[in-house]
């Protein structure tokens, strides 16, 4: 009997509730580690630990909570797509895969806990697939040095990485998809937000800002018009990857623009599309005299993405051993 093979999803990670404490623990996991803000000052860990955190968790935990209300959940929305989305991809591969998910910072099944559910099945081989189509050390890179820090732990399992996706056929057609879903007319402005990243990281060679262009290009070609493109969630200081998100919108609400936001480095909705987009951009743009707004959801746990993700790139994605 063949045995079967098994397919690791990493994604950052949620605070497990939106309780201040919640939110501070993920805040100390995901800020401390060094991957994050790419090689912080000696100073940063104390700073994070007894001032960043505990000020940051609370204002965080109200947004946390302001969104689960808005959308009319207990749950964490990333957490909630993520599982289903992962046993969207189990049920379609059946037994030709075992199929397991991990977050990188806060919820649980944390990286360790996946890797135990494939000793205990027998797995002797396993993809990893960080869900970050667009590659940085930030995610991609991050997640599969965390999964080295535990491999020794199991020595039964040989590990494949295969990260990034950005311009793959199967993520190009979904997100374009879902455009064109809200894609009215010509009149519309579409923007596609990316999350932020330090301008350091990229002289210093970090593919995030070239695998964002490849990924424009490619939704603009299957798309067949021209997109704008800006940047969100900057945050400390030093300059980012621009033009910001925020900027970019006041200036679309001054021209009395209608727009439709996309946000396809998220993989699934969390904090920076339902609050940060839906809500504070929102917000902006309209105030400053926006006449139309849509924002097109992350393709979450879409019937269409479980079945071309577990077909054409699940165990597809060409990978290394690790």
């Amino acid at each position: 009997m063949e045995m079967k093979e098994g397919v690791l999803l990493l994604q950052l990670g949620s605070p497990k509730a939106y309780t201040t404490e919640a939110v501070k623990e993920y805040l100390l996991s995901f800020l401390g580690d060094p991957h994050t803000l790419g090689s912080p000052p000696f100073f940063w860990n104390p700073l994070l630990r007894y001032i960043i955190a505990p000020s940051r968790a609370k204002r965080s935990a109200l947004k946390y909570k302001e969104m689960c209300e808005i959308q009319g959940v207990t749950e964490m929305p990333l957490i909630t797509h993520t599982r289903n989305f992962v046993q969207g991809v189990q049920a379609k591969l059946k037994d030709r895969a075992f199929v397991r998910y991990a977050f990188q910072y806060g919820a649980s099944p944390s990286i360790q806990e996946a890797l135990d559910d494939f000793v205990k099945e027998g797995v002797k081989k396993v993809r990893v697939i960080p869900l970050y189509p667009q590659r940085s050390g930030a995610t991609s890179v991050s997640a599969l040095d965390q999964l080295k820090e535990n491999r020794a732990k199991y020595p039964s399992l040989d590990f494949y990485a295969c990260h990034g996706f950005a311009d793959h056929p199967a993520w190009i057609e979904n997100v374009v998809q879902t455009i064109k879903t809200y894609d009215k007319d010509s009149s519309y402005t579409i923007l596609i937000s990316w999350h932020g990243m330090p301008q350091k990281r990229i002289r210093l060679g970090d593919p995030y800002e070239s695998d964002c262009q490849k990924s424009v290009l490619a939704i603009e070609q299957k798309l067949g018009r021209s997109v704008l493109v800006s940047y969100q969630s900057r945050f400390g200081v030093g300059k980012w990857l621009g033009p910001s998100t925020n900027d970019t919108l006041t200036e679309l609400g001054k021209a009395g623009a209608k727009v439709i936001v996309v946000c396809p480095a998220f993989t699934v909705d969390n904090l920076e599309t339902f609050h940060e987009i839906d809500i504070e951009a929102k917000k902006i743009f309209l105030n400053a005299g926006g006449q139309d707004w849509q924002r097109v959801p992350c393709l979450n746990a879409s019937p269409k993405w479980i079945t071309d993700f577990a077909n054409h790139i699940a165990l597809d994605l060409p990978c290394q051993e690790l």
